[in-house]
């Protein structure tokens, strides 16, 4: 039994995974966590596991505190994973590999063994990132922009007046909204969009044919009817990544 714990920014996720395969995704926002909520949380929600892998991009105190909760209740190390040059026929294309943030090269990892042509991986979240990746495992670099929630809320915080005039609003699909909340939200989501087919058309470009769209993270079903291209949500591809990786050599 293995327990996949994914530390993002606002959530942390987390799947049991065993000879029948990866289990459901369960989430949480993890602000002000104890190590007693992570124990009720994760560690009591399913079987004892005998092995954890953890990705962490949510911070230090995130991740000394998943490290206590397991060590203290179950007596086991976890494994904090990190992004290498190269892994499970992927190469990374930063000059410095551990800089890529490690659930990017997790989605690209679940992603490649979910689907082995070229693909353009988009992760919606605190963050909304892009990722190409070419038929022959090459990772061609990405994109990061704000995800649609923090571009919502840095125009409300740094702005005069506007957040005054958002109160109340409401959003529907129509572009052009009739209230100031709507007009922000749609503007969020909408140049989201916009980029993700932008990156379309310059991987299609580069690569000769159209990459497969991919899109997992907690916001990216807000954005799927916006994008122009279709693409397939997977909400688990950084678990799934976790999983590869599971199957490897230490």
């Amino acid at each position: 039994m293995l327990l996949l714990i994914d530390i993002g920014n606002t959530r942390i996720k987390w799947a049991r995974s065993d000879e029948r395969g990866l289990g459901p995704q369960s989430a949480a926002v993890h602000a002000n966590w104890t190590p007693d909520d992570f124990v009720q949380q994760i560690l009591n929600s399913g079987p004892r596991a005998e092995r954890v892998l953890i990705a962490n991009v949510g911070g230090k105190r995130m991740g000394e505190l998943a490290q206590t909760a397991i060590d203290s209740t179950w007596r086991i190390e976890p494994r904090f994973v990190h992004s290498p040059a190269a892994q499970a026929g992927l190469r990374n294309a930063y000059p410095e590999p551990a800089k890529l943030g490690v659930d990017r090269w997790l989605c690209l990892l679940g992603a490649r063994a979910f689907e082995p042509r070229p693909l353009c991986v988009v992760s919606v979240g605190t963050a909304m990132t892009i990722d190409g990746l070419d038929a022959s495992g090459q990772h061609l670099g990405g994109v990061i922009v704000p995800g649609p929630d923090l571009m919502v809320s840095s125009l409300l915080k740094n702005t005069s007046d506007i957040a005054q005039r958002a109160a109340g609003g409401q959003t529907r699909d129509a572009l052009f909204a009739d209230n100031t909340l709507g007009a922000i939200q749609q503007g969020a989501v909408q140049a989201l969009a916009a980029l993700v087919d932008r990156a379309l058309e310059t991987l299609e470009q580069q690569l000769g044919e159209p990459p497969v769209l991919l899109l997992t993270g907690g916001a990216s079903a807000r954005l799927q009817g916006a994008i122009r291209a279709a693409g397939r949500e997977i909400p688990d591809l950084v678990l799934r990544g976790l999983a590869v990786i599971a199957t490897l050599p230490d």
